[in-house]
């Protein structure tokens, strides 16, 4: 079995959901002292493998809710998290052990796919000049912009009374809440902002107006506005709504010529890939790094299209080209620090 696809058998079978990640983190430490890495946890749960500060490889380890067959079929690695995002990790953590003579440090982080507690964190004491964000790409695309997010919670509130009673509801101002801001953020394409309801709850029966109702709604935001730009901008809500904003987080852009994107490029085309520079419509770790370290990219296996689907799988030869353009930039970036 390939060193890589065995990584990530492991850790596809540690199921790990955000806030429950305890069983694969120390399947992570396990597979570390297997390769003879040096490892080691911090306070919130992210496994930091390997030596080095300048160079950083940063995966994350939780994943969305929803356990998955975990399978090999062909050259095919199913189960939840073979694209968003256990299969870059696994790239990475094999990448980082095969590299003796290049100090790197494999950053597996918690939380992702949460409140980012785990990059929050890491932050605090991050020095690296250089950090490759693992995340599904294609195999081929190197990311360079990530939008930003705001995240909102709406509550309504209303007097509870009899269905054929007239009047607003809870839930009808919701509605009105809801379709106001999406006036604001109609996502037409990938510069304009996008919002999508995630959550409503309200209501018990058809006797009975709610008098209670909240949404959850996730704002997606383009290059060249502020996550403080996007809040300012939002309609107020109707008379007995609430509008909290639980999370925001900037856009990202960062230029093709920085050493970061250039040395997964030039990675790629070793290899005889053609490589893609992508614009991608999420937000991940890079959002919330790239303010200190200013070179970064993210880069991955997988199709980003599989990304919290219930078909997630990956191929064994695109781990396998990860494994190489990780290990090829991480020694053209450790040189450049040198000289």
């Amino acid at each position: 079995m390939r060193k890589v696809e065995e990584v990530l058998l492991r850790l596809l079978k540690a199921y790990s959901p955000t806030g429950r990640e305890k069983q694969a983190e120390g399947e992570l430490l396990k597979i570390s002292r297997d390769l003879g890495l040096e490892a080691e946890v911090d306070e919130v749960g992210n496994v930091l493998m390997g030596r080095g500060e300048e160079v950083w490889l940063v995966g994350h380890y939780d994943t969305v809710p929803g356990k998955l067959p975990v399978a090999k079929e062909g050259e095919l690695l199913k189960g939840r998290g073979a694209v968003d995002a256990k299969g870059p990790l696994a790239a990475m953590i094999v990448a980082a052990a095969s590299l003796k003579d290049t100090p790197v440090r494999v950053a597996a982080l918690v939380a992702e796919e949460g409140d980012s507690r785990g990059a929050k964190h890491i932050l605090k004491n991050l020095e690296a000049s250089y950090v490759i964000i693992g995340e599904p790409t294609n195999t081929t695309g190197i990311a360079v912009a990530y939008r930003g997010s705001v995240k909102i919670l709406l509550e309504c509130r209303a007097e509870a009374s009899h269905s054929s009673s007239p009047g607003k509801s809870a839930v009808d101002k919701l509605i009105e809440a809801i379709l106001e801001i999406k006036k604001a953020a109609p996502g037409a394409s990938y510069s304009t902002p996008s919002a999508a309801v995630t959550l409503i709850r309200g209501g018990s029966g058809y006797s009975t107006l709610p008098k209670k109702a909240i949404a959850k709604i996730d704002l997606r935001i383009p290059l060249g506005t502020s996550s403080s730009e996007l809040i300012s901008k939002l309609p107020k809500p109707p008379e007995g709504c609430k509008l909290t904003v639980t999370s925001a987080i900037d856009p990202v852009s960062v230029p093709p010529s920085s050493p970061v994107p250039r040395a997964l490029a030039r990675a790629l085309l070793k290899q005889g890939i053609k490589p893609r520079l992508l614009r991608k419509y999420g937000t991940s770790d890079m959002n919330l790094i790239h303010p200190k370290v200013k070179s970064i990219a993210a880069y991955g296996p997988g199709e980003s299209r599989l990304a919290h689907t219930d078909k997630e799988k990956v191929s064994i030869k695109d781990l396998e080209t990860a494994v190489k353009t990780y290990m090829e930039a991480a020694k053209e970036l450790s040189k450049l620090k040198q000289t």
